[in-house]
C-alpha cells in the first residue's frame, strides 16, 4: 500500500487490525485450538476484497515494469487480462510469452506468493498454431487447446463449440439435480417455469453474449430448452405435441436462441457507448495484429 501511494494513517490503522489476529477453525460443531493468522485477509470483512487485489496489483505493477509487448488490437498493446488472482498473460510470441511468465514469477516470488504450476497451463489461439514450451521455474506449463477463463471456455481455434457443449453439460446436471422438482404435483408449472429461467437458463447463457453461433449451436440449445419444459408439461415426444404449443401452454414468448439474441444485441450496445479507451471497445472494434 506504502508502494502504491496510500496515507501512512491508513496503512498503520490496518496494520494495527490484522497485528496479533487469532483465528480458530469450526470442525463439526466444535472449535480448534486457537492459532495466529499470518497470511491471508479476514473472512467477512468489507475490506477483504481490496486488500487481496493491493499486492497482485503491486506485482503485476513491477513485472511489468518498462515491458511494451503484447499482442496488438488497432494501436493498443495488451500484456495481461486480469480479475482478482485470475491472470492471462498474452503475447505474440512463444519467447515473449516465456520472458512474461519469467518476470511475473519472479516478482511474486519476492511477495511470497507462489503461482501454481498444476493451475496454470499455456494457449496458442491463432492459425498457425504451434507446440509452446513454457516454463515456471523448473516445471514446464501443460498446452491445452481449451481452456475455462472466468467460467468460459476459450478455445485454440477460436470457437465457441466447446463453450456451448460445456454451458449445456452444466445446465443439464442441474435439472437433473431438480428432477423431482419438475414432476411435482403441488407445484404450479409457473414457479416451475420460473425455476427453470433462475437456474437453468441462466447457466446455459452465461457468457453466451461472447458467442458465434452456427445453425448446429442453436439447433442444441433449442433441443436442451425443449427437453426441459416437456418435462415440466410431463409430456414427452410419444405424445405428438408441437414445440410452440408447449411453449404457449407454459406462456413462454421467446426460445432461449431469441433470448440469447436480445442479449447479445443488448451487451453490443453497451459496449458501443464504453469510451473508445476501454478494453471491450477496443477489442470490438479493432483489428487484431498477427496470424
Amino acid at each position: 500500500m506504502r508502494f502504491l501511494g496510500y496515507d501512512e494513517k491508513l496503512v498503520r490503522l490496518l496494520e494495527s487490525l490484522y497485528n496479533g489476529t487469532l483465528s480458530a477453525v469450526r470442525v463439526g460443531g466444535g472449535l480448534t485450538e486457537w492459532f495466529a493468522t499470518i497470511i491471508g485477509v479476514m473472512q467477512g470483512c468489507i475490506l477483504s476484497p481490496l486488500l487481496f487485489n493491493i499486492p497482485l496489483e503491486v506485482v503485476m505493477a513491477l513485472a511489468l515494469d518498462r515491458w511494451e509487448l503484447g499482442i496488438e488490437v488497432s494501436g493498443t498493446c495488451l500484456s495481461n487480462l486480469r480479475f482478482a488472482d485470475d491472470i492471462s498473460l498474452l503475447a505474440n510470441s512463444e519467447g515473449e510469452l516465456q520472458q512474461l511468465v519469467d518476470r511475473v514469477h519472479v516478482t511474486s516470488s519476492r511477495f511470497g506468493l507462489v503461482i501454481s504450476a498444476s493451475k496454470t497451463e499455456a494457449q496458442c489461439i491463432g492459425r498457425d498454431r504451434q507446440m509452446l514450451n513454457i516454463k515456471l521455474g523448473a516445471s514446464s506449463l501443460k498446452q491445452t487447446e481449451h481452456f475455462v477463463y472466468l467460467g468460459g471456455t476459450v478455445s485454440a481455434d477460436q470457437s465457441c463449440v466447446k463453450d456451448v457443449e460445456r454451458r449445456i453439460g452444466l445446465a443439464a446436471g442441474i435439472v437433473r439435480k431438480l428432477g423431482k422438482i419438475w414432476t411435482a404435483k403441488d407445484i404450479s408449472e409457473v414457479t416451475k417455469v420460473t425455476l427453470y429461467k433462475t437456474l437453468v437458463q441462466s447457466v446455459v447463457l452465461y457468457n453466451a453474449e461472447t458467442w458465434t453461433l452456427k445453425q448446429e449451436h442453436e439447433r442444441k440449445l433449442r433441443v436442451f430448452e425443449m427437453a426441459v419444459l416437456r418435462r415440466i408439461c410431463g409430456v414427452t415426444r410419444k405424445d405428438q405435441k408441437r414445440n410452440i404449443d408447449i411453449m404457449n401452454a407454459l406462456d413462454i414468448d421467446e426460445d432461449v436462441v431469441e433470448l440469447l439474441q436480445k442479449r447479445r444485441l443488448t451487451y453490443f450496445g453497451h459496449v458501443s457507448r464504453m469510451q473508445p479507451e476501454r478494453y471491450p471497445h477496443t477489442l470490438l472494434h479493432g483489428h487484431i495484429s498477427g496470424s
